[in-house]
């Protein structure tokens, strides 16, 4: 066994979908959101749209459907694109259950909720039903996530302008409601104990997950299916590692190892050989048969669709042999490969990713589009977010990950753009304004508000500061805040001519952009914001950007 394999951890599979064809659970599995076109019979041959031009750097941003309900699709769209130079944009198809924003108190600019409980490993699009067995989609219980097709949304919104989109089958596939309720489809560890997840060298499970993934390549125009699936349990048998199931013995079988006689020389001592590489070779290949299905059924519903691996933990305390996944096998069939290096989110770097980034390039070859996984929230900082950049892009990436949108403040966002065009990286220049917290103050004093920094008052506060850019035509943008507790205003004045006044009536209780078009500017004009507020509302500001014309 190599001991670079460990970097090919995957750590997550959370049981998930469901069977009607077992009417085990009443969650609304298999009897889904009614979709007309699924009956049509130009549907399955039409709906594809052309797919877009891979973008020369890559830089992608995930979406999850709650957030599309609730920011709007166009919005997220404009702040990815505009803020962070995203040109990339995927949706979580399907979802493990997880507070969301991840390990954050609340959502920073989605004006409908402030956090969100994924449920357990539900479908947000609309499955084509004909194409399952016994396993089958799991739908939300929620009716506004469950009756729009929000991959769709997703999908056609994003190439209409022209960004690459795709989807995600996350950690978990099928709820642990469901496999607790057939355990025959559950891993087992060496002592036959179920482990709440789904085998995938269970006929049943592998037929799902066959399913899934050609569903999405024949019924919706993805340019890439992503997915950071683990498919075993990481580790040896004597730390739980799986899989032991019957229907693992039954595959062993049929490869000419007999799992079921090795099972009692692995309980007496956990290394016994040659039982013990035998078994973890068993896991291996399984692990490279299955994915290689997986593409095969992708490619044949869409030779096109790209096939991209999300590798969410490296060596990360797991010994060498980890789940069974080795990346030096499946190099042929990866189109492209994400490390989601995440270390920066907790408030520091450290050398993890320049060496996960070695390996799998080793790994993987010279020609495989690498993506760097970008933190750009909880403690992450735009210093972190523009080193990681630098780092990544000096290590020869072809594109990065922004992680994720939902829990982003919009300075880090705006640091994601910024640290692209440090790092030299072509087509992307740096976002340009001011601070408010940096101009000249009266009246305001300064503060941090849902993870950003800005500033506040108590009555009525000035920031002005002197505009040291080109003359010009600009577009300005203003980043505040609309509290719940009251409705204060702002008010924009360039050379001391009022350009724009607001009240701050949404009472959403998170951030805000507005943009006040087509500004003329000389260079050395006084730019003046005014903040009145009303009620506990303290008229926060966090930045002013200038686009120029």
């Amino acid at each position: 066994m190599k001991n670079s394999t460990i970097l090919s951890a995957f750590l997550g599979i959370a049981a998930l979908a469901a069977s009607p064809g077992i009417q085990a659970q009443s969650n609304h599995a298999g009897a889904g959101p009614t979709d007309p076109t699924r009956n049509s019979s130009t549907y399955l041959t039409t709906h594809h749209s052309p797919l877009t031009t891979a973008p020369a750097f890559e830089v992608d941003g995930s979406t999850y459907a709650w957030e599309v309900h609730d920011e709007g699709i166009k919005l997220i769209l404009d702040n990815m694109t505009s803020m962070a130079g995203i040109n990339t944009v995927y949706m979580l198809a399907v979802m493990h259950k997880e507070h969301r924003p991840y390990q954050s108190p609340e959502f920073l600019h989605n004006p409908v909720r402030p956090t969100w409980e994924a449920e357990d490993s539900r479908v947000y699009f609309h499955p084509q039903m004909s194409l399952y067995g016994r396993v089958k989609p799991f739908f939300s219980d929620s009716a506004f996530l469950r009756d729009t097709d929000w991959l769709r949304v997703v999908l056609d919104s994003a190439h209409a302008r022209g960004m690459k989109a795709g989807a995600e089958v996350s950690h978990t596939y099928i709820p642990l409601d469901f496999l607790n309720k057939n355990p025959d489809l559950q891993m087992r560890d060496l002592n036959n104990k179920p482990l709440g997840r789904p085998c995938p060298n269970n006929p049943d499970v592998r037929d799902y997950l066959l399913n899934l993934y050609g569903d999405l390549a024949k019924n919706y125009p993805v340019d890439f299916i992503q997915t950071c699936m683990w498919l075993f349990f990481p580790g040896n048998p004597e730390k739980g590692g799986s899989c032991f199931c019957e229907s693992c013995q039954k595959a062993a079988k049929a490869e000419g190892f007999d799992l079921a006689a090795a099972i009692p020389y692995l309980k007496d001592n956990p290394n016994a050989q040659p039982q013990l590489n035998q078994w973890l070779k068993f896991r291996r290949e399984s692990t490279n048969k299955i994915y290689r299905l997986i593409v095969e059924k992708m490619h044949q519903q869409n030779p096109k669709v790209e096939f991209r691996l999300n590798e969410i933990y490296p060596f990360a305390g797991v010994n060498c042999n980890s789940t069974g996944l080795y990346l030096e096998d499946l190099k042929d069939i990866i189109g492209s490969h994400v490390i989601q290096e995440h270390t920066e989110q907790k408030g520091y770097a450290n050398t993890l990713r320049e060496s996960w980034l070695k390996l799998d390039r080793t790994l993987l070859g010279p020609k495989m589009p690498l993506l760097s996984g970008i933190p750009t929230r909880m403690a992450s900082t735009p210093a972190l977010v523009e080193s990681a950049i630098k780092l990544s892009v000096q290590l020869g990436v072809q594109g990065i990950a922004v992680k994720h949108y939902d829990g982003s403040p919009y300075s880090l966002l705006r640091a994601t753009r910024n640290g692209l065009s440090a790092a030299g990286v072509a087509g992307f220049t740096p976002v340009t304004g001011y601070e408010v917290e940096s101009m000249t103050l009266s009246g305001y004093e300064p503060d941090v508000w849902r993870n950003e920094h800005c500033v506040k008052t108590s009555s009525t506060g000035t920031a002005t500061t002197s505009f040291s850019h080109p003359s010009g035509v600009y577009d300005l943008v203003v980043s505040y805040g609309d509290e719940k507790e009251g409705q204060g205003s702002l008010t924009l004045f360039v050379g001391g001519k009022q350009k724009a006044s607001w009240k701050l009536s949404e009472d959403v209780g998170v951030w805000r952009r507005k943009t006040i078009p087509n500004v003329k500017i000389k260079s050395g004009e006084e730019i003046k914001i005014v903040g009145v507020a009303n009620g506990g509302e303290a008229a926060r500001i966090d930045f002013i950007e200038y686009i120029a014309h």
